[in-house]
């Protein structure tokens, strides 16, 4: 049974206590929330005043509020022996990322990273494919607004390396912009070291949300509709169904998943180790956003 605590951020509306409480394998001793509103579940015997005693009582950390997840608190946390859980707004630089990856190796302790998109119930059977060479195209439309272009990154890039399962070898990316310099359209055609293909498409229009995947694979294409819930395949295997929906509640789905990779000794489902690599990648693509046309060896 593992000891957990958790940090909540301060705005937090709703607070998940009792989601939380539903979890197996876990005892709850510590709480901390900046907050002034008081959920009337809370057990006023959790509650800490200071976040700097939580690590010293817990083994499992699930910190979602983005102002721990910094360097210093997340170490001074693996250093006192906690497995963490994050928020996916993380304070980090690429060198504090990778400390607190060696520190957490050292330790023996495993660190996951919050992300409700990679358990979408597609999510498994995208990860299925990687046994052979493929071809993948991913395509999402959404209306422009600020500061989506890394999320949409991130969720899509991780898609489509877990879809390839092989390292990148090449990577060539066009980017159009409007007169405020902001993109309109993202392309990036990715050649992975196994002989697969890639093609990432962002369009930030305003026009009807798409958000697809297709995987090209001997003749056969499967196509999953992240909007419409839904795979198709051809030439058509089965009907076209829908799929089961995405879970209610999947911060704790993705709790009780570590909890259970914790104890089987596994790697987390989304590791700091994982974000890392395409953070790499997306600051790469960051650099050159506002050129045309170019390409990254």
């Amino acid at each position: 049974m593992l000891s957990a605590a958790i940090i909540l951020p301060g705005e937090a509306e709703m607070l998940p206590i009792e989601s939380l409480r539903a979890i197996e394998g876990v005892e709850w001793d510590g709480i901390f929330y900046s907050g002034k509103k008081i959920h009337r579940n809370f057990d006023r015997a959790l509650i800490f005043s200071s976040p700097e005693i939580i690590p010293l009582i817990c083994d499992l950390l699930i910190v979602l509020d983005p102002h721990y997840c910094n360097f210093d608190y997340l170490a001074f946390a693996i250093r006192n022996g906690c497995h963490l859980f994050l928020s996916d707004k993380l304070i980090l630089t690429t060198e504090e990322r990778k400390q607190l990856i060696h520190l957490a190796s050292e330790g023996g302790t495993y660190i996951q990273i919050q992300n409700d998109f990679l358990f979408h119930p597609f999510q498994e059977k995208i990860r299925s494919q990687t046994n052979r060479t493929c071809f993948i195209e991913a395509a999402q439309s959404v209306p422009a607004k600020a500061d989506r272009l890394k999320e949409l990154l991130l969720n899509n890039l991780l898609m489509i390396l877990r879809a390839a399962g092989s390292p990148i070898h090449k990577l060539n990316v066009f980017c159009g912009t409007v007169p405020s310099r902001q993109p309109d359209v993202l392309n990036i055609h990715i050649n992975f070291k196994n002989g697969s293909v890639a093609t990432l498409t962002l369009k930030f229009v305003d026009q009807p949300e798409v958000h697809i995947l297709s995987i090209h694979d001997r003749g056969q294409v499967t196509t999953f509709d992240f909007l419409k819930n839904n795979t198709s395949h051809y030439p058509e295997k089965v009907s076209r169904k829908v799929e089961s929906k995405t879970s209610p509640d999947p911060l704790q789905e993705q709790i009780t998943d570590f909890i259970k990779n914790i104890a089987e000794k596994n790697n987390p489902g989304f590791s700091l180790d994982d974000e890392i690599q395409v953070f790499l990648l997306i600051e790469k693509i960051k650099e050159k956003i506002e050129v045309n046309s170019f390409t990254i060896n």
